[in-house]
């Protein structure tokens, strides 16, 4: 209020700057009297009353405070007239600056709410270019069509999926599980065939696969006969994928993950450097312990493939240069390579003193001396899981075998005990495959965790026994290969063991086959 009474020099409220001798016209001093023309004081002398009654209680109390010490002052009865005067000019002043704050923030707010709509309208073109965009990256019905096409032809060849196949189940079996899930799915009315027969027609004129007609010759596009594997567009397209594999944006399990591909377990042989060896010959510590092995389950492990043992004895022979000049397929054996493959213990030399005394090769072939050199490794083996080359165990020595014994029950020489062990090594519950036998094969089933009078088992392990003779359908069941057993229970197994592992035994009087 006191900022609004002053004057400028140009006779104007509101501003700071003043003239001296000027006199507030709402009443009081002059600007240059000490009071600074505050309308509040009347003649320097005495204080007017802006509001009645509308005191706070911190005011309150500092007037109680000052009241002791002060001596109240008398106002005159000529001075009320004007201090009223003053009061309704500082009420009408008061009631202006508040009409004019609201204008304000009313103006105020129209420009925000302007200044917001604005920027709504101004971004809506982006946000549309942005929508543009996501159009632009989603990939319409016909490229998915497409993509899913050349997918499933590649997953037939690499599945060996046998031709023909009826349309029907190969749309449903093959072409749809050919799109990847977290892509947008196929709906065939929003390609520009709105069907699959004529899309398969015009691949047909392409030259890409072959179709064959119904028995009564209505249906062109009933079957599909077969695949042109060296087709431009499918090999271009086998190329492509292989490139987004590399670059890790797409998965390479898409072209053997077939929907009638089956998981399969191998057993590989892998070999081991013996630490005398490797020592004595000084041979790189990362080679011998597969550091840079392909599969991420072998890195530093020691377990080495055949390929890469004979590379560690090949880079030997050209780091040495034991390459015989005068006969390029002989190399020249040396100390530490005499002493790593030839050398033998005492007490070989005590069962085979007349090969001892014949001395030790100078110079022997290069095959004969790689043979001699994976004899002289540590076996050891891998059990990999296909398709995909995923190693699910590694061990030293050869894998361990699932044993099925097919014995006479006793007393009867007519009717036939199996017994299986071993399959907790390959993950399977004896319990579960227990069950699953008899529901199969309709024979009565038992568990035993200790067997009588026969070897122990290792802990947690169990010998499942079985009436009848079963060995070739739970050799079938085990495999998952059907073709092994006639019994229509063997089909549609769940089980991928190697078949090397599964070791059949026939007791004395068994006959191989059932009669």
């Amino acid at each position: 209020l006191w900022k609004c009474g002053l004057l400028s020099s140009s006779g104007k409220k509101g501003d700071a700057s003043s003239e001296e001798g000027v006199e507030n016209p709402l009443g009081g001093g002059k600007f240059e009297d000490g009071n600074w023309g505050n309308v509040g004081f009347l003649d320097g002398k005495f204080v007017a009353s802006l509001v009645k009654g509308a005191v706070n209680d911190d005011d309150e109390n500092d007037d109680d405070d000052e009241s002791d010490e002060e001596a109240e002052v008398e106002i005159p009865s000529d001075a009320v007239p004007k201090m009223q005067h003053v009061s309704k000019e500082m009420e009408h002043i008061t009631l202006n600056d508040k009409n004019e704050e609201t204008a304000e923030e009313v103006q105020h707010d129209a420009i925000s709410t302007h200044n917001v709509a604005n920027t709504d309208d101004s971004s809506s073109p982006d946000n549309h270019n942005e929508e543009t965009k996501e159009e632009a990256t989603t990939p319409s019905h016909d490229e998915i069509l497409s993509k899913a096409f050349f997918t499933s032809l590649l997953q037939i060849l690499s599945s060996k999926t046998p031709l023909p196949i009826s349309v029907s189940t190969y749309f449903a079996k093959h072409l749809v599980s050919a799109i990847p899930p977290n892509s947008p799915r196929l709906d065939m009315k929003q390609t520009s065939y709105k069907k699959v027969g004529p899309f398969l027609l015009e691949m047909e004129s392409k030259g890409i696969i072959q179709l064959g007609a119904s028995k009564d010759g209505k249906d062109r596009c009933a079957f599909l006969a077969a695949i042109v594997k060296q087709h431009p567009d499918l090999l271009e397209f086998k190329r492509q994928l292989k490139k987004e594999v590399e670059a890790g944006d797409a998965d390479a399990s898409i072209i053997a993950s077939g929907p009638d591909t089956k998981r399969k377990m191998a057993v590989v042989d892998l070999f081991i450097v013996p630490r005398h060896i490797s020592d004595g010959l000084q041979l790189e510590k990362d080679d011998v312990m597969a550091v840079n092995a392909k599969s991420e389950e072998r890195k530093g492990t020691g377990f080495l493939t055949k390929a890469e043992c004979r590379t560690l004895i090949e880079g030997y022979i050209e780091k040495e240069e034991l390459a015989d000049a005068s006969n390029r397929g002989n190399i020249l054996v040396n100390g530490p390579l005499c002493d790593a493959l030839y050398r033998v213990s005492k007490k070989d030399k005590k069962q085979s003193a007349s090969d001892h005394d014949s001395g030790y090769p100078t110079s022997v072939k290069r095959k004969d001396l790689i043979e001699r050199w994976m004899d002289r490794m540590d076996n050891g083996h891998a059990l990999v899981e296909m398709p995909g080359s995923k190693i699910l165990h590694l061990g030293r020595g050869e894998a361990n075998p699932v044993s099925i014994e097919v014995e006479f029950r006793q007393g009867n020489k007519k009717k036939f005990l199996t017994r299986v062990r071993g399959m907790e090594e390959y993950g399977i519950d004896a319990e579960s495959l227990s069950t699953e036998v008899s529901n199969r094969f309709a024979c009565s089933s038992t568990v035993e965790t200790n067997p009588v009078g026969r070897a122990a088992l290792k802990k947690g392990r169990a010998e499942l026994v079985f009436q009848g003779h079963l060995s070739e359908e739970l050799t079938a069941l085990l495999t998952g290969d059907e073709k092994l057993s006639s019994h229509g229970g063997a089909k549609g197994s769940d089980y991928c063991l190697p078949k090397n592992v599964i070791k059949v035994t026939l007791r004395k009087g068994v006959p191989a086959r059932k009669k």
